[in-house]
């Protein structure tokens, strides 16, 4: 029987991120319950972040999660690093099962890859790239760009397309002066299943994700290597056998 991963996405709707199966189509199952989110706005995330242990709990008594992830980046990093460790601790101690944020995700994804200088895309306004900024910072590494699609309506960020988002990654590197170890493209609505394999052979560095990354590290949570063709040179990077 598969081990179960709850997901606390932001969107209305309970739909497990495309992402989720794209990446690891067997061996686990995924299970999601929904924050309803509107907008990505400081306001919008300290409404929406309230809910956050009650689903955990759902997630833990209605679906029988193993483990549990919050997929939302700026939802974790708005107020800072100790409050993405806590938003963690608030999971865990609701649910009694071991969890992960996107923020988290995406800090142990670059840090996989081993980049230090990153440059970074978003769908983000400027003041909450700011709070990413200063997270990424925190965690030891050097921004060396960051810009956003300036954004704040879930709905529109959804209808992204994967071109538009490539070439976010692409513009960010640039605008770095190619000097960046690795990209970081943020937000958990931005389509990423092909980000990788699109960009990196283009730039030679690895591209990490917000909406892969935050599934590579829920199934790590379960004693899996979270490697898969999809994520680039970070599936390559982390250690069994390849889905």
């Amino acid at each position: 029987m598969s081990m179960t991963i709850g997901l606390i996405v932001p969107p209305a709707g309970d739909a497990v991120p495309p992402e989720a199966y794209g990446l690891y189509p067997e061996g686990v199952r995924f299970t999601a319950r929904s924050l309803a989110l509107e907008a990505l706005t400081i306001e919008g995330y300290s409404e929406a972040i309230e809910r956050v242990a009650a689903l955990a709990r759902e997630l833990r008594d209605d679906e029988g999660a193993d483990a549990i992830a919050l997929m939302g980046t700026s939802l974790s990093f708005f107020r800072g690093t100790g409050f993405n460790d806590d938003l963690i601790s608030v999971i865990e101690e609701a649910s009694g099962v071991p969890a992960i944020t996107m923020s988290s995700a995406v800090r142990d994804a670059l840090r996989t890859v081993g980049a230090r200088k990153v440059a970074v895309g978003t769908a983000y306004s400027a003041i909450v790239n700011r709070k990413l900024e200063q997270f990424l910072v925190d965690a030891g590494f050097e921004v060396l760009h960051i810009g956003g699609l300036d954004m704040t309506a879930v709905e529109t960020i959804r209808a992204v397309g994967a071109d538009v988002v490539a070439d976010l990654a692409l513009e960010a590197d640039r605008m770095a002066g190619g000097e960046a170890d690795a990209i970081l493209v943020s937000c958990g609505g931005l389509p990423a299943l092909d980000l990788a394999a699109a960009v990196e052979p283009r730039i030679g560095k690895p591209v990490v994700a917000s909406a892969t990354a935050g599934v590579w590290a829920a199934v790590r949570l379960l004693g899996m290597s979270g490697e898969s063709r999809a994520l680039g040179r970070l599936g390559q990077l982390s250690g069994a056998a390849v889905f």
